[in-house]
């Protein structure tokens, strides 16, 4: 986007940024630009943090109107980037410790989805409750999703279940949609936990988790460099990846 800013800008199109990464700002020099501190994927703050929200883009448009630059790159003044933990936080999700067996094909989907019979009724009233979701990407349900990822732990890949993505990229954002799924599942209590809360929570103690992380081993080695690529990058965030010392 800050590439992309300066063509609009020759244009006559006047633009304004948010960035989340300061160094790709200061290298590109977009036109105008603020920069925030928040985790990728939440360049205006937290869900349902809608005063962050709305004062990050009341900023970024208002350098619109600001004398100096361009270029122009101004950091955001947000004290919690949104990893503070939230005490009154409750997982409404309690689930039984599980262990992944990636040779064990059977019984590593069988741990799955008695997992997911656990965690399935609090996503539905969460759904209930909210009536938005991010899981569907795939257009798939969730027991779908674990086939799906489940032929790739298998060695024996099945056919993409959307019909514009290529097998590889349908696993991508199956997993996605995994994350998702139990993501959403435990903001239906009380509180509004930081993400790193729920990644704590999700990468330490679920089986989907550890489903992932054996996903993520296995299609690293992969010769092809697609799926090399995907699971080198898009099934374990890095943060999480460095943290569990994968």
């Amino acid at each position: 986007m800050s590439a992309l800013a300066h063509y609009l800008e020759d244009e006559g199109i006047a633009t304004t940024i948010v960035s989340l990464v300061r160094l790709h700002s200061e290298t590109i020099n977009p036109p105008r630009t603020l920069w925030v501190p928040f985790e990728l994927g939440r360049p205006i703050g937290g869900p349902d943090d809608k005063t962050t929200q709305r004062r990050v883009l009341e900023s970024a448009l208002g350098l619109l109107e600001c004398d100096a630059g361009p270029p122009l790159l101004v950091d955001d003044d947000t004290k919690n980037a949104g990893t503070d933990p939230d005490p009154t936080w409750r997982n409404p999700l309690t689930i039984q410790p599980r262990t992944i067996d990636a040779t064990d094909v059977g019984g590593t989907l069988t741990h799955l989805l008695d997992e997911l019979a656990e965690v399935e009724p609090v996503y539905r009233r969460r759904l209930d409750a909210t009536g938005r979701t991010t899981f569907g990407v795939v257009g798939i349900d969730i027991r779908g999703v674990l086939t799906y990822l489940m032929s790739f732990l298998a060695d024996a890949p099945d056919a993409s279940p959307h019909p514009d993505m290529s097998p590889n990229l349908a696993m991508r954002f199956a997993a996605d949609d995994l994350k998702a799924f139990y993501l959403e599942a435990s903001t239906a209590g009380d509180g509004n936990p930081s993400s790193w809360q729920l990644g704590t929570w999700f990468w330490r103690e679920t089986a989907a988790a550890k489903l992932l992380i054996a996903l993520r081993a296995k299609t690293m080695q992969s010769d092809s460099k697609s799926l090399a690529r995907i699971g080198t990058v898009f099934l374990v965030p890095r943060i999480w990846a460095d943290e569990l010392g994968l």
